[in-house]
């Protein structure tokens, strides 16, 4: 990495993550967790919007099972367990510099499922996808996920050089397919969380029984080459950094006549090992993202 893109911001913004992880070190686990928890719950009490959004979600996925007062609290357990994965890497680069990262995450079940390499890894914003790539490529030996890269290129090689020590190598999202695909044809896992509202070329399937805009980017690459597609999640465990790694069974999407289809196929596939998964924990998952923005072409033009 050269330097000369290095600037005095980014070099503050290292030093406070630095002492961050190390002043993790010091305090009680869960007095971290239960302040991130109480940072999200005031996030969320000014953004009403938002809270709007994640009940309309969660009535969406699971309609008739919560009570309001039920529903505002998974709500609120599950906007905080999003703002814990940024815990969650701070802790992991910890553990991973400790060599104790093993200890924390209980792969005990996901071996049950487990598959030889090459196969996909696909995950929903669930429980934490942070610790879910490292425990994927703690069961695999390697394995290349696509994600958001930090800006800052000292908190981008800091992190690589954590995760790479146990196997993970991330990609960036912009052109991250391409190295992903490079090493699933060397034999490697690709890893990718698959439920975020895809803008452009999106492929529109229920998703909850609404019409979402989904990834097509896994369904394509093992829909083109055959490979396995493995649902995972590392669901959090009581109140500190301790998670236990859940693999659902493999499935290797069909290939007909039509590409477009198996495609389609495929991506309906991967939404329905989604719902599973998110039904075993609905307040370890993301509902107040908003997963319906965009629309289909013929319902824009009725609009």
């Amino acid at each position: 990495m050269s330097t000369r893109h290095i600037t005095v911001a980014h070099r503050i913004e290292f030093a406070l993550t630095i002492t961050g992880i190390r002043v993790l070190g010091w305090l009680p686990e869960r007095l971290g967790y239960a302040a991130m928890s109480a940072i999200a719950w005031l996030w969320l009490l000014c953004v009403p919007a938002r809270r709007r959004l994640g009940r309309q979600h969660l009535e969406l996925a699971f309609p008739g099972r919560f009570t309001r007062r039920q529903a505002g609290r998974v709500l609120a357990r599950s906007t905080a367990n999003a703002f814990q994965n940024v815990l969650d890497m701070l802790h992991a680069a910890r553990h991973l510099e400790r060599g104790t990262i093993r200890e924390r995450i209980d792969l005990s079940e996901a071996t049950k499922n487990l598959i030889e390499p090459p196969y996909l890894g696909i995950s929903p914003h669930l429980g934490s996808w942070e610790v879910g790539g490292l425990a994927m490529a703690m069961l695999s030996g390697e394995a290349h996920a696509i994600g958001r890269v930090p800006k800052n290129p000292l908190i981008a090689r800091y992190l690589r050089r954590c995760r790479e020590r146990i196997g993970l190598v991330l990609h960036d999202r912009r052109g991250g397919i391409r190295p992903t695909a490079r090493a699933l044809a060397d034999g490697k896992v690709g890893l990718q969380v698959i439920d975020q509202n895809q803008r452009k070329r999106g492929v529109f399937a229920p998703m909850f029984g609404r019409i979402a805009s989904c990834e097509r980017a896994a369904a394509t690459l093992a829909v083109r080459r055959g490979y396995p597609i493995v649902p995972a999640v590392a669901f959090r465990v009581g109140s500190g950094f301790r998670f236990r790694m859940i693999l659902l069974e493999s499935f290797v999407p069909g290939r007909g006549q039509d590409p477009e289809q198996d495609v389609y196929e495929a991506v309906l596939q991967i939404n329905e090992r989604a719902e599973q998964l998110i039904g075993m924990a609905p307040e370890q998952y993301l509902w107040i993202h908003d997963r319906y923005r965009t629309r289909p072409p013929a319902e824009d033009s009725v609009e």
